[in-house]
């Protein structure tokens, strides 16, 4: 089983930034729902937005900074005694307060079709990728060798960081030339686009292809923990992008 499909196994009892997909999301909310005579009450924020009643600031502030993580906004949904606060897959666009439950605005967010472009970059691999919905509608995945590190010292670690240094750029070369051949033809339909892989290696990428500066308005700041950028981690991605994550908190 993928490491991507690891990721949408049963969530812990406390819910504590759990991710869910969409079925076991829709499951989650049908349970907590309030029955008629609970109190109740929903709040939507746009990416940086601290506004809010007085009740819901102090709610999220018992969370830190660590739902905000993924750049898209928030959703909170109070139940009687307790909330939970959803980290959705794509940004909310507008910041709204209900003094009821109404998680429509948020399933409208959720279950939209949207046209994603997807990058995922290791050492020494890369795929690129498209989705319409949680389909896969194109994808090229490549690979080319990067020498590991070297720990010796003197003159033959510096010659060996050169030459490692250029396989990285022909690597983040090929990958630029693949976001071009894929994203540039789309690039008025794209919805957006979400990076993943190491860290260090795709900081490496994005100084390296200029193509993905004409994309910054549109990537998300969310990064997929991928492993390996195999071809047959595509097809658990078009799930895995649209994983909510989700935070149950005492009221």
């Amino acid at each position: 089983m993928s490491e991507a499909r690891n990721r949408t196994a049963t969530p812990a009892a406390g819910l504590k930034g759990d991710w869910l997909n969409k079925e076991r999301l829709r499951n989650l909310l049908n349970v907590r729902k309030p029955s008629e005579d609970e109190p109740a009450s929903t709040i939507y924020l746009k990416p940086g937005d601290t506004a809010g009643s007085a009740e819901w600031r102090e709610r999220l502030a018992r969370l830190g900074g660590t739902p905000e993580d993924g750049g898209c906004g928030l959703v909170g949904l109070r139940h009687g005694d307790r909330a939970l606060i959803i980290a959705p897959p794509f940004p909310v666009t507008e910041t709204r307060e209900y003094g009821e439950w109404n998680d429509g605005p948020l399933w409208e967010l959720v279950e939209k079709e949207r046209l994603v472009g997807v990058v995922l970059v290791r050492l020494g691999r890369y795929s690129v990728a498209v989705y319409r919905g949680e389909e896969l509608a194109d994808s090229k995945t490549d690979s080319r060798y990067v020498k590991g590190k070297h720990h010796a010292g003197g003159t033959s670690q510096l010659r060996y960081t050169r030459i490692r240094e250029g396989q990285m750029r022909k690597l983040y070369q090929k990958a630029c030339e693949t976001v071009r051949d894929k994203f540039e033809p789309l690039s008025r339909e794209l919805d957006h686009i979400v990076l993943g892989g190491e860290r260090f290696t795709l900081n490496g990428f994005l100084k390296d292809c200029p193509r993905m500066d004409g994309f910054k308005d549109i990537t998300l700041k969310r990064r997929l923990n991928i492993r390996d950028p195999k071809r047959d981690a595509l097809d658990d991605i078009g799930s895995v992008i649209h994983e909510s994550r989700v935070w149950g908190i005492d009221w």
